[in-house]
Protein backbone atom coordinates (compact mmCIF):
# COMPACT_ATOMS: atom_id res chain seq x y z
CA UNK A 1 0.00 0.00 0.00
CA UNK A 2 2.79 2.09 1.13
CA UNK A 3 4.68 1.62 -2.29
CA UNK A 4 1.76 2.25 -4.20
CA UNK A 5 0.51 5.53 -2.82
CA UNK A 6 4.81 6.14 -3.08
CA UNK A 7 4.42 5.53 -7.07
CA UNK A 8 1.13 7.58 -7.25
CA UNK A 9 2.27 11.02 -5.45
CA UNK A 10 5.70 10.82 -7.88
CA UNK A 11 3.38 10.25 -10.99
CA UNK A 12 1.17 13.20 -10.19
CA UNK A 13 4.77 15.37 -9.30
CA UNK A 14 5.61 14.60 -12.86
CA UNK A 15 2.48 15.13 -14.30
CA UNK A 16 2.95 18.79 -12.23
CA UNK A 17 5.79 19.39 -13.37
CA UNK A 18 5.31 19.18 -17.04
CA UNK A 19 2.14 21.21 -16.42
CA UNK A 20 4.03 23.76 -15.13
CA UNK A 21 6.88 23.47 -17.51
CA UNK A 22 3.85 23.70 -20.08
CA UNK A 23 2.43 27.20 -19.04
CA UNK A 24 5.53 28.70 -18.08
CA UNK A 25 6.78 28.61 -21.62
CA UNK A 26 4.44 28.91 -23.90
CA UNK A 27 4.62 32.30 -25.73
CA UNK A 28 4.00 35.31 -23.93
CA UNK A 29 1.35 37.19 -25.96
CA UNK A 30 0.38 40.62 -25.73
CA UNK A 31 1.54 41.44 -22.33
CA UNK A 32 2.97 44.74 -21.16
CA UNK A 33 6.65 45.40 -21.60
CA UNK A 34 8.49 48.24 -19.07
CA UNK A 35 11.76 49.08 -19.23
CA UNK A 36 13.12 50.58 -16.46
CA UNK A 37 16.79 52.36 -17.21
CA UNK A 38 18.87 53.95 -14.77
CA UNK A 39 21.58 55.64 -15.91
CA UNK A 40 25.33 55.38 -14.86
CA UNK A 41 24.50 52.27 -12.56
CA UNK A 42 27.39 50.40 -12.35
CA UNK A 43 26.52 46.65 -10.71
CA UNK A 44 29.04 46.25 -8.06
CA UNK A 45 27.07 49.04 -6.03
CA UNK A 46 23.86 47.03 -5.81
CA UNK A 47 23.68 44.70 -2.40
CA UNK A 48 22.69 41.79 -5.07
CA UNK A 49 25.98 41.82 -6.28
CA UNK A 50 27.55 41.63 -3.22
CA UNK A 51 28.06 45.24 -2.02
CA UNK A 52 27.86 45.33 1.49
CA UNK A 53 26.43 48.83 1.81
CA UNK A 54 22.90 49.20 2.18
CA UNK A 55 22.05 51.09 -1.36
CA UNK A 56 19.37 49.17 -3.41
CA UNK A 57 16.91 46.85 -0.62
CA UNK A 58 13.92 46.85 -3.39
CA UNK A 59 16.21 46.22 -6.27
CA UNK A 60 17.86 43.59 -4.41
CA UNK A 61 13.91 42.13 -4.17
CA UNK A 62 12.86 42.66 -7.51
CA UNK A 63 16.41 40.57 -8.15
CA UNK A 64 15.38 37.75 -6.10
CA UNK A 65 11.81 36.85 -8.11
CA UNK A 66 13.40 37.67 -11.06
CA UNK A 67 15.86 36.41 -14.22
CA UNK A 68 19.31 38.00 -12.57
CA UNK A 69 22.24 38.50 -14.59
CA UNK A 70 25.34 38.55 -12.38
CA UNK A 71 27.86 38.75 -15.66
CA UNK A 72 26.58 41.65 -17.65
CA UNK A 73 28.64 44.06 -19.55
CA UNK A 74 27.44 47.40 -21.51
CA UNK A 75 28.79 47.91 -25.45
CA UNK A 76 30.17 51.28 -24.60
CA UNK A 77 31.53 52.96 -21.08
CA UNK A 78 29.17 56.37 -22.34
CA UNK A 79 25.40 56.90 -23.03
CA UNK A 80 25.19 57.72 -26.53
CA UNK A 81 26.51 54.50 -27.88
CA UNK A 82 25.55 52.12 -24.92
CA UNK A 83 22.03 53.84 -25.26
CA UNK A 84 22.03 53.11 -28.60
CA UNK A 85 22.95 49.33 -28.65
CA UNK A 86 20.46 48.95 -25.67
CA UNK A 87 17.37 49.70 -27.85
CA UNK A 88 18.79 48.69 -31.32
CA UNK A 89 20.81 45.35 -30.48
CA UNK A 90 23.55 46.49 -32.44
CA UNK A 91 27.55 46.88 -31.62
CA UNK A 92 28.63 50.85 -31.65
CA UNK A 93 30.87 49.79 -34.39
CA UNK A 94 27.29 49.03 -36.54
CA UNK A 95 25.30 51.73 -35.52
CA UNK A 96 28.18 54.24 -35.69
CA UNK A 97 26.47 56.59 -33.04
CA UNK A 98 29.35 57.40 -31.19
CA UNK A 99 29.87 60.82 -30.79
CA UNK A 100 27.76 63.26 -28.56
CA UNK A 101 26.18 65.21 -31.11
CA UNK A 102 25.51 62.41 -33.54
CA UNK A 103 22.14 60.71 -34.38
CA UNK A 104 21.13 57.40 -34.52
CA UNK A 105 20.79 56.22 -38.25
CA UNK A 106 17.07 56.23 -39.26
CA UNK A 107 18.30 52.30 -40.46
CA UNK A 108 18.81 51.22 -37.34
CA UNK A 109 15.31 48.88 -35.67
CA UNK A 110 14.64 50.08 -32.52
CA UNK A 111 12.85 48.15 -29.82
CA UNK A 112 10.05 50.77 -30.20
CA UNK A 113 9.71 50.35 -33.20
CA UNK A 114 9.53 46.30 -33.22
CA UNK A 115 6.90 46.51 -30.99
CA UNK A 116 4.89 49.43 -32.74
CA UNK A 117 4.58 47.00 -35.77
CA UNK A 118 3.49 44.19 -33.45
CA UNK A 119 0.51 46.46 -32.37
CA UNK A 120 2.18 48.34 -29.20
CA UNK A 121 1.51 51.22 -27.98
CA UNK A 122 4.74 52.84 -27.00
CA UNK A 123 5.66 55.65 -24.83
CA UNK A 124 9.15 57.25 -23.01
CA UNK A 125 9.63 59.30 -20.65
CA UNK A 126 13.55 60.13 -20.90
CA UNK A 127 15.70 62.32 -18.51
CA UNK A 128 16.89 64.34 -21.65
CA UNK A 129 20.55 65.89 -22.36
CA UNK A 130 22.09 62.82 -24.22
CA UNK A 131 18.57 61.17 -24.37
CA UNK A 132 16.70 64.20 -25.66
CA UNK A 133 14.61 63.72 -28.71
CA UNK A 134 16.49 64.97 -31.88
CA UNK A 135 19.30 61.85 -31.18
CA UNK A 136 17.42 59.48 -32.59
CA UNK A 137 15.93 57.65 -29.65
CA UNK A 138 12.38 58.74 -30.19
CA UNK A 139 12.32 56.31 -33.26
CA UNK A 140 9.31 53.81 -32.51
CA UNK A 141 7.85 56.09 -29.69
CA UNK A 142 3.71 57.15 -29.77
CA UNK A 143 5.01 59.52 -27.29
CA UNK A 144 8.77 60.68 -26.39
CA UNK A 145 8.82 62.53 -23.20
CA UNK A 146 12.18 64.34 -22.79
CA UNK A 147 11.43 66.96 -20.58
CA UNK A 148 13.82 65.47 -17.86
CA UNK A 149 13.49 66.71 -14.51
CA UNK A 150 14.92 63.46 -12.83
CA UNK A 151 12.74 61.31 -10.66
CA UNK A 152 10.92 64.27 -8.86
CA UNK A 153 9.57 65.28 -12.44
CA UNK A 154 9.35 62.14 -14.42
CA UNK A 155 7.98 59.80 -11.62
CA UNK A 156 4.40 61.32 -11.80
CA UNK A 157 4.23 61.58 -15.09
CA UNK A 158 5.03 58.14 -15.67
CA UNK A 159 1.71 57.01 -13.10
CA UNK A 160 -0.27 59.12 -15.02
CA UNK A 161 0.46 57.67 -18.06
CA UNK A 162 -0.17 54.29 -16.71
CA UNK A 163 -2.85 54.97 -15.70
CA UNK A 164 -4.86 56.96 -18.51
CA UNK A 165 -3.65 54.62 -20.81
CA UNK A 166 -5.63 51.74 -18.41
CA UNK A 167 -8.38 54.19 -18.59
CA UNK A 168 -8.44 54.53 -22.23
CA UNK A 169 -10.48 50.91 -23.00
CA UNK A 170 -7.59 50.69 -25.47
CA UNK A 171 -6.52 46.93 -25.41
CA UNK A 172 -3.66 47.04 -27.04
CA UNK A 173 -0.71 45.95 -24.97
CA UNK A 174 1.94 48.87 -24.04
CA UNK A 175 5.99 49.25 -24.20
CA UNK A 176 7.08 52.03 -21.20
CA UNK A 177 10.51 52.80 -21.49
CA UNK A 178 11.94 54.72 -18.29
CA UNK A 179 15.27 56.60 -18.20
CA UNK A 180 16.81 58.44 -15.41
CA UNK A 181 19.91 60.54 -14.97
CA UNK A 182 19.26 60.53 -10.62
CA UNK A 183 22.43 58.39 -9.84
CA UNK A 184 24.88 60.43 -12.98
CA UNK A 185 27.02 63.46 -11.56
CA UNK A 186 25.72 65.98 -10.01
CA UNK A 187 25.64 63.37 -7.25
CA UNK A 188 24.76 66.56 -4.78
CA UNK A 189 21.60 67.52 -6.27
CA UNK A 190 20.11 64.03 -4.90
CA UNK A 191 17.30 65.07 -2.29
CA UNK A 192 19.06 65.03 0.94
CA UNK A 193 17.70 62.58 3.18
CA UNK A 194 19.16 60.35 0.54
CA UNK A 195 22.51 62.33 -1.00
CA UNK A 196 23.35 62.58 3.06
CA UNK A 197 22.46 59.43 3.79
CA UNK A 198 26.26 57.34 3.90
CA UNK A 199 28.33 60.64 4.72
CA UNK A 200 27.84 60.60 8.07
CA UNK A 201 30.78 58.74 9.51
CA UNK A 202 32.92 60.52 7.22
CA UNK A 203 35.40 63.50 7.53
CA UNK A 204 34.48 66.64 5.76
CA UNK A 205 36.73 67.42 3.33
CA UNK A 206 37.69 70.71 2.64
CA UNK A 207 35.62 73.69 1.47
CA UNK A 208 36.76 74.40 -1.77
CA UNK A 209 35.91 70.41 -2.49
CA UNK A 210 32.64 70.90 -1.10
CA UNK A 211 31.79 73.48 -2.77
CA UNK A 212 31.73 71.91 -6.11
CA UNK A 213 32.60 67.90 -5.36
CA UNK A 214 31.66 67.31 -9.73
CA UNK A 215 33.03 69.92 -10.67
CA UNK A 216 36.41 68.46 -8.72
CA UNK A 217 36.04 65.65 -10.67
CA UNK A 218 35.45 66.84 -14.19
CA UNK A 219 38.20 68.88 -13.40
CA UNK A 220 40.65 65.84 -12.13
CA UNK A 221 39.54 64.27 -15.20
CA UNK A 222 40.35 66.59 -17.99
CA UNK A 223 44.07 66.69 -16.24
CA UNK A 224 44.40 62.37 -16.67
CA UNK A 225 43.14 63.03 -20.13
CA UNK A 226 45.73 65.94 -20.67
CA UNK A 227 47.99 63.50 -19.10
CA UNK A 228 48.81 65.51 -16.25
CA UNK A 229 47.13 63.48 -13.63
CA UNK A 230 45.73 64.56 -10.37
CA UNK A 231 43.92 62.30 -8.15
CA UNK A 232 41.19 63.14 -5.69
CA UNK A 233 42.74 61.96 -2.37
CA UNK A 234 41.56 59.55 0.00
CA UNK A 235 38.80 61.33 1.76
CA UNK A 236 37.35 63.19 -1.47
CA UNK A 237 37.00 59.98 -3.05
CA UNK A 238 35.43 58.39 -0.19
CA UNK A 239 32.95 61.46 -0.32
CA UNK A 240 32.27 61.37 -3.73
CA UNK A 241 31.83 57.85 -3.60
CA UNK A 242 29.08 57.87 -0.57
CA UNK A 243 26.92 60.68 -2.85
CA UNK A 244 26.94 58.44 -5.35
CA UNK A 245 25.80 55.60 -2.89
CA UNK A 246 23.15 57.86 -1.67
CA UNK A 247 21.88 58.85 -5.39
CA UNK A 248 21.56 54.96 -5.74
CA UNK A 249 19.38 54.64 -2.60
CA UNK A 250 16.88 57.52 -3.49
CA UNK A 251 16.10 55.75 -7.43
CA UNK A 252 15.72 52.37 -5.03
CA UNK A 253 13.38 54.32 -3.23
CA UNK A 254 11.49 55.18 -6.52
CA UNK A 255 11.79 52.07 -7.55
CA UNK A 256 10.24 50.55 -4.82
CA UNK A 257 7.16 53.27 -4.73
CA UNK A 258 7.23 51.94 -8.99
CA UNK A 259 6.97 48.28 -8.03
CA UNK A 260 3.71 49.13 -5.79
CA UNK A 261 2.47 50.71 -8.41
CA UNK A 262 2.30 47.97 -10.57
CA UNK A 263 1.14 45.69 -7.95
CA UNK A 264 -1.91 47.72 -7.21
CA UNK A 265 -2.37 47.95 -10.94
CA UNK A 266 -2.06 44.45 -11.08
CA UNK A 267 0.81 45.02 -13.82
CA UNK A 268 3.31 42.90 -12.07
CA UNK A 269 2.58 39.77 -12.52
CA UNK A 270 0.86 40.37 -16.56
CA UNK A 271 4.22 41.99 -17.66
CA UNK A 272 7.53 41.67 -18.03
CA UNK A 273 9.66 43.82 -16.17
CA UNK A 274 13.32 45.00 -17.12
CA UNK A 275 16.04 46.78 -14.94
CA UNK A 276 19.32 47.74 -17.15
CA UNK A 277 21.55 50.99 -16.97
CA UNK A 278 24.16 52.08 -19.76
CA UNK A 279 27.34 52.18 -17.58
CA UNK A 280 28.61 52.86 -14.10
CA UNK A 281 31.52 55.27 -13.16
CA UNK A 282 34.85 55.02 -12.16
CA UNK A 283 36.47 55.94 -9.06
CA UNK A 284 40.08 55.77 -10.02
CA UNK A 285 40.21 51.97 -10.24
CA UNK A 286 42.76 52.85 -12.92
CA UNK A 287 43.38 56.30 -11.82
CA UNK A 288 40.48 57.63 -13.93
CA UNK A 289 37.22 58.83 -13.20
CA UNK A 290 33.52 59.48 -14.43
CA UNK A 291 32.86 56.95 -17.63
CA UNK A 292 35.20 56.82 -20.43
CA UNK A 293 37.40 53.98 -20.10
CA UNK A 294 35.73 49.79 -20.55
CA UNK A 295 37.22 48.45 -17.06
CA UNK A 296 34.91 46.26 -15.33
CA UNK A 297 34.05 48.83 -13.09
CA UNK A 298 32.54 51.43 -15.44
CA UNK A 299 31.32 48.37 -18.20
CA UNK A 300 29.46 45.64 -15.82
CA UNK A 301 26.10 46.68 -15.56
CA UNK A 302 23.06 45.65 -13.76
CA UNK A 303 20.64 43.49 -15.88
CA UNK A 304 16.69 41.92 -14.48
CA UNK A 305 14.30 40.48 -16.09
CA UNK A 306 11.33 39.53 -14.80
CA UNK A 307 8.33 37.74 -16.92
CA UNK A 308 5.21 37.12 -16.16
CA UNK A 309 4.19 35.61 -12.81
CA UNK A 310 8.49 36.11 -11.72
CA UNK A 311 8.98 32.83 -14.85
CA UNK A 312 12.63 31.95 -15.22
CA UNK A 313 13.62 33.40 -12.53
CA UNK A 314 16.82 32.84 -10.72
CA UNK A 315 20.66 33.34 -10.94
CA UNK A 316 22.67 33.22 -13.90
CA UNK A 317 26.24 33.08 -13.99
CA UNK A 318 26.64 33.62 -17.94
CA UNK A 319 28.26 35.78 -19.84
CA UNK A 320 25.66 38.38 -21.34
CA UNK A 321 25.21 41.86 -22.92
CA UNK A 322 23.17 44.74 -23.33
CA UNK A 323 22.43 44.24 -26.82
CA UNK A 324 20.45 40.79 -25.28
CA UNK A 325 17.73 42.59 -23.91
CA UNK A 326 15.75 43.48 -27.40
CA UNK A 327 16.16 39.82 -29.03
CA UNK A 328 15.04 38.17 -25.34
CA UNK A 329 11.99 40.53 -25.10
CA UNK A 330 10.96 40.04 -28.35
CA UNK A 331 11.58 36.26 -28.01
CA UNK A 332 9.27 35.88 -24.65
CA UNK A 333 6.18 37.83 -27.02
CA UNK A 334 6.87 34.97 -29.73
CA UNK A 335 7.60 37.96 -32.09
CA UNK A 336 10.21 38.21 -34.48
CA UNK A 337 13.40 39.16 -34.13
CA UNK A 338 15.36 41.80 -36.45
CA UNK A 339 17.03 40.43 -38.83
CA UNK A 340 20.23 43.07 -38.31
CA UNK A 341 20.02 42.69 -34.26
CA UNK A 342 23.02 41.29 -33.11
CA UNK A 343 22.46 39.77 -29.48
CA UNK A 344 21.63 37.24 -28.54
CA UNK A 345 18.00 35.75 -27.09
CA UNK A 346 18.36 34.73 -23.50
CA UNK A 347 14.92 32.62 -23.57
CA UNK A 348 16.95 29.17 -24.10
CA UNK A 349 18.57 30.16 -20.92
CA UNK A 350 15.39 30.90 -19.16
CA UNK A 351 14.06 27.44 -20.13
CA UNK A 352 16.93 25.72 -18.36
CA UNK A 353 19.19 25.61 -21.64
CA UNK A 354 22.52 26.96 -22.36
CA UNK A 355 23.65 30.08 -24.85
CA UNK A 356 25.31 29.51 -28.50
CA UNK A 357 28.12 31.96 -27.37
CA UNK A 358 29.11 33.68 -23.95
CA UNK A 359 31.04 36.63 -25.30
CA UNK A 360 30.80 40.30 -24.90
CA UNK A 361 32.40 42.77 -27.07
CA UNK A 362 32.96 46.56 -26.08
CA UNK A 363 34.15 49.78 -27.43
CA UNK A 364 35.29 53.06 -25.99
CA UNK A 365 33.80 56.60 -26.91
CA UNK A 366 36.35 57.40 -29.72
CA UNK A 367 36.35 53.42 -31.01
CA UNK A 368 40.48 53.13 -30.13
CA UNK A 369 40.35 50.52 -27.38
CA UNK A 370 38.28 47.40 -27.89
CA UNK A 371 37.34 44.85 -25.03
CA UNK A 372 36.30 41.30 -25.40
CA UNK A 373 34.78 39.29 -22.16
CA UNK A 374 34.73 35.86 -21.83
CA UNK A 375 33.52 33.49 -19.74
CA UNK A 376 36.92 33.90 -17.46
CA UNK A 377 38.53 36.44 -19.16
CA UNK A 378 38.69 40.55 -19.99
CA UNK A 379 41.18 41.59 -22.85
CA UNK A 380 41.42 45.13 -23.76
CA UNK A 381 43.05 45.96 -27.27
CA UNK A 382 44.29 49.55 -28.35
CA UNK A 383 45.29 48.58 -31.99
CA UNK A 384 46.97 51.97 -32.14
CA UNK A 385 50.58 50.85 -30.38
CA UNK A 386 48.97 46.94 -30.02
CA UNK A 387 49.30 47.25 -26.18
CA UNK A 388 46.70 44.53 -23.93
CA UNK A 389 45.89 44.21 -20.70
CA UNK A 390 44.67 40.86 -19.49
CA UNK A 391 42.59 40.11 -16.25
CA UNK A 392 40.78 36.92 -14.85
CA UNK A 393 37.56 39.44 -13.79
CA UNK A 394 35.17 37.29 -11.90
CA UNK A 395 38.53 36.49 -9.15
CA UNK A 396 39.55 40.18 -10.05
CA UNK A 397 36.38 42.39 -10.83
CA UNK A 398 37.63 45.33 -10.14
CA UNK A 399 40.54 44.55 -12.88
CA UNK A 400 43.24 45.18 -10.39
CA UNK A 401 45.81 42.38 -11.71
CA UNK A 402 46.78 42.01 -15.15
CA UNK A 403 47.75 38.31 -16.10
CA UNK A 404 50.69 37.52 -18.24
CA UNK A 405 49.14 34.61 -20.43
CA UNK A 406 50.46 34.82 -24.53
CA UNK A 407 48.34 31.98 -25.55
CA UNK A 408 45.45 33.82 -24.33
CA UNK A 409 45.62 37.23 -25.04
CA UNK A 410 46.79 35.58 -28.77
CA UNK A 411 43.69 33.64 -28.97
CA UNK A 412 41.51 36.88 -28.09
CA UNK A 413 42.79 38.76 -30.02
CA UNK A 414 41.74 36.73 -33.04
CA UNK A 415 38.68 36.94 -31.86
CA UNK A 416 38.36 40.62 -31.69
CA UNK A 417 40.07 41.05 -34.85
CA UNK A 418 36.88 38.65 -36.14
CA UNK A 419 34.03 40.35 -34.67
CA UNK A 420 36.03 43.92 -35.59
CA UNK A 421 35.86 42.71 -39.04
CA UNK A 422 32.01 41.78 -38.96
CA UNK A 423 30.40 44.43 -36.71
CA UNK A 424 31.91 46.96 -39.57
CA UNK A 425 31.19 45.65 -42.27
CA UNK A 426 27.73 45.52 -41.68
CA UNK A 427 28.15 49.08 -40.51
CA UNK A 428 25.06 51.54 -40.92
CA UNK A 429 25.27 54.82 -43.07
CA UNK A 430 27.73 57.40 -41.46
CA UNK A 431 25.45 58.62 -38.35
CA UNK A 432 24.59 62.72 -38.74
CA UNK A 433 24.90 65.25 -35.88
CA UNK A 434 22.20 67.54 -34.46
CA UNK A 435 22.37 70.84 -35.96
CA UNK A 436 21.00 72.96 -33.29
CA UNK A 437 20.98 72.57 -29.46
CA UNK A 438 18.26 74.93 -28.12
CA UNK A 439 18.83 77.15 -24.91
CA UNK A 440 16.65 74.17 -22.58
CA UNK A 441 18.68 71.30 -23.75
CA UNK A 442 21.84 73.25 -23.45
CA UNK A 443 21.14 73.65 -19.54
CA UNK A 444 20.30 70.30 -19.40
CA UNK A 445 24.10 69.27 -20.88
CA UNK A 446 25.97 71.59 -18.42
CA UNK A 447 24.33 70.12 -15.60
CA UNK A 448 25.32 66.97 -16.47
CA UNK A 449 29.06 68.04 -17.24
CA UNK A 450 28.91 67.60 -21.02
CA UNK A 451 29.49 71.70 -21.58
CA UNK A 452 31.42 74.00 -19.72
Amino acid sequence: MIQRTFCLLATLAVCAWLVWTRLIWQPIDGVPVIVVDIDTLRADRLGAYGYERETSPHLDAFARDAAFFRWTFSQAPNTPPSQSSILTSLYPTTHGKFRNQAVLPAAATTLAEALSAAGYRTAAFADGGLMAGGFGFEQGFDTYDDEGGRLRVIGPKVVDWIDSTLRSGDRRPFFLFIHTYDVHTPYEVSPARFRDRFLESLERPDREFLAGVSAAMSEAERRNKAGQPSPLDALQLQWIEALYDGGIRHVDWWFGKFIGVLRQRQLLEQAIVVVISDHGDAFQEHGRLLHAVTYSPVTRIPFMLRAPGGRGAGVYDEVVQSIDLMPTVLDLLDLEIPHQAQGQSLRPLLEGGALPQQLAFTSDPHATRFTVTTTRHRLHWRPEGGSTELYAYRDDPLEQVPLDDPETEERLLAQVGQWLETTQSTQLQESAEVETIDDELTRQLRALGYLD
